[in-house]
């Protein structure tokens, strides 16, 4: 393939889907080879385990009807005992069944579902064995699943694509300083993923965050009233009547709401003076051409209408079907919104916009501010980016290969997709031209997002308020520790609940008002500071930096510290543990 990817959505269809495929499926064969499994025995052992699973359920099955008929018998002889003794002349009668009831407990249903129990032991120790078997087999592949594979491998399928590592505070700097990255200091936001990287030197980061904000709860009370009243019968006689009537009263109080959410920032120099946003529109994917005329109609009028006023340059495009169905129509430049859609990239990006198959479809927004491009998409949020290599580990190789080649597939996707709108223009690309202010290294200095993904990875539950009743938004501030690594401070922000009530005064049907207590919990703020110790490896320009001499190992660092291996958290190539709490 080229360097360009000049059709997004028809290239993955042609070309990269299935080689990626076969990128990944080479990969874990290769793992096989290396690993000298005997995938014939695995097969053999896992059926032999997959029989004593099913012996066991039939064995569990088996004795819990036995048990029932034990409870039956013993219901219905003591049913017959007592209706004997009532009966009176009939006791003989009844007792003879009773007395067989319980004969047939003790002479044939508790040797049953003693010997199935027996059995069931066996079976299950015969079980665990076999299990134990199983991962035994598959030790030496489970063992050569490492993180950072799946980046890997999307670089060796997309080529053009850079990967780092880890984030380092370089690329933040870089963003930053070259093409004007506003980074976020909202202690509304927390980072549970990064991965930063590099597009033909144009850079970029993807992060999943939880979002807090303050949003609202109706909470609900009610009583029930009663009173009388006199009432003719259809007799015409007075007679009382009892009548009731559910009072619900209710009340709207503030309610800590959480989210996540996932965003990809691109930096480039094309056209950097446009900005716009869009939305995703109600016209994709609608095969209907009456529907898309309807939004064509309607965003000219909004140009015609901007035109009058003279409150916007807006001028709509020759393809009107592209302006109503992206619909950045408070873009601030027409001439360099023209330059950065031409042609061919309003008919991809359109495209993308209905295809509903191979992508997420028309899901996204889209900001551009200067040299600055946002992505967001419920895709980007909902798929598993980590590569943790215990998701890999299986003692089945068909589920372990199964398991492996959906991962990856899913990661391409995302991945691919989530850059999809971006690649639908060719200006973006282009290889980078400005001068790097900052050299973008990964020399074991962290940013402090991957601070903040680390400090996630180890569990709010390690660093929330002992009242916190809700999530917990994590922030933090670092220095470095004076025996290797970083001194890492979190901040857990959540709330404790107080229990309230609220008396609302409501009119029944008996002409009188009434109190309706209403529950309600109020959200006080709580906070607490941690610390934990954060290392990461130097891997700059070594493909094996601890064997080369080129950095300490995390081992060594985490020892000095006094920290033992069992108490460290490890993701790709970080380290972390929790210091102080």
């Amino acid at each position: 393939m080229t360097e360009v990817i000049n059709s997004p959505l028809g290239e993955y269809r042609s070309f990269y889907k299935d080689a990626h495929s076969r990128t990944v499926s080479t990969f874990f064969e290769e793992l096989v080879t290396t690993s000298k499994i005997d995938e014939k025995a695995n097969i053999e052992t896992v059926a032999q385990l997959r029989h004593l699973e099913a012996s066991v359920s039939e064995s569990k099955s088996s004795r819990a009807k036995w048990r029932w008929a034990r409870v039956g018998s013993i219901v219905a002889a003591a049913g017959l005992s007592f209706a004997g003794i009532k009966a009176g002349g009939l006791l003989l009668l009844l007792l003879l069944p009773a007395a067989g009831f319980i004969s047939l407990v003790f002479g044939k249903i508790n040797p049953a579902a003693r010997t199935l129990t027996a059995e069931l032991a066996d079976l299950e120790v015969r079980v665990k064995a076999k299990s134990s078997e199983a991962w035994q087999q598959m030790k030496p592949l489970n063992d050569l699943h490492v993180w950072g594979t799946a980046r890997k491998l999307f670089m060796q399928t997309v080529p053009q694509f850079k990967l780092d590592p880890y984030m380092s505070p370089t690329r933040l700097q870089d963003l930053s300083a070259t093409y004007g990255f506003s980074e976020p200091t909202s202690n509304t936001k927390s980072a549970l993923f990064a991965q930063s990287g590099s597009l033909k030197g144009n850079p970029f980061v993807l992060s999943r965050y939880l979002h807090h904000w303050i949003g609202s709860k109706t909470y609900f009370g009610s009583i029930t009233i009663y009173w009388t009243v006199r009432e003719r019968n259809s007799q015409g006689q007075w007679v009382d009547v009892r009548k009731s009537q559910v009072l619900t009263a209710s009340v709207t109080q503030p309610f800590p709401e959480y989210s996540t959410a996932a965003t990809l920032v691109y930096g480039h120099e094309s056209v950097p003076n446009l900005s716009f946003s869009r939305k995703p529109s109600k016209a994709s994917g609608s095969d209907s051409e009456r529907k898309i005329n309807r939004h064509i109609k309607k965003v000219e009028r909004k140009a015609q209408k901007a035109t009058n006023t003279g409150n916007s340059n807006l001028t709509i495009m020759a393809n009107r079907e592209f302006d109503a169905i992206f619909q950045a129509l408070d873009r601030n430049d027409e001439v360099q919104y023209r330059l950065l859609f031409t042609a061919l990239a309003q008919q991809e990006m359109l495209n993308l916009l209905h295809d509903n198959s191979e992508g997420p479809g028309d899901v996204f927004s889209y900001t551009k501010s200067g040299k600055v491009n946002f992505i967001q998409s419920p895709h980007l949020t909902q798929t598993q980016f980590d590569d943790s290599p215990n998701s890999f580990k299986f003692l089945e190789l068909a589920e372990a290969r199964k398991f492996f080649l959906k991962f990856h597939s899913e990661y391409f996707r995302a991945l691919y997709f989530g850059f999809a709108p971006l690649l639908a223009t060719p200006l973006y690309q282009e290889n980078r031209t400005l001068p790097s202010e900052v050299d973008v290294t990964h020399d074991g200095s962290l940013s402090y997002w991957e601070h903040e993904v680390m400090a996630n990875y180890l569990g709010e539950s390690s660093f929330k308020h002992p009242e916190s009743i809700t999530r917990n938004i994590l922030k933090t501030h670092s220095e470095p520790s004076p025996m290797g690594g970083s001194i890492v401070s979190v901040l857990a922000s959540g709330y404790r609940g107080i229990g309230r009530v609220t008396i609302i005064p409501l009119r029944g049907g008996d002409g009188r008002f009434h109190d309706v207590p209403v529950q309600w919990t109020e959200y006080v703020p709580v906070q607490r500071s941690s610390q934990m110790l954060v290392t990461a490896e130097n891997i700059e320009s070594q493909s094996n930096p601890i064997e080369n001499g080129a950095g300490e190992s995390w081992q060594s660092i985490m020892s000095r510290n006094g920290l033992v291996e069992a108490n460290v958290i490890r993701r790709g190539f970080v380290t972390a543990a929790l210091i102080r709490k």
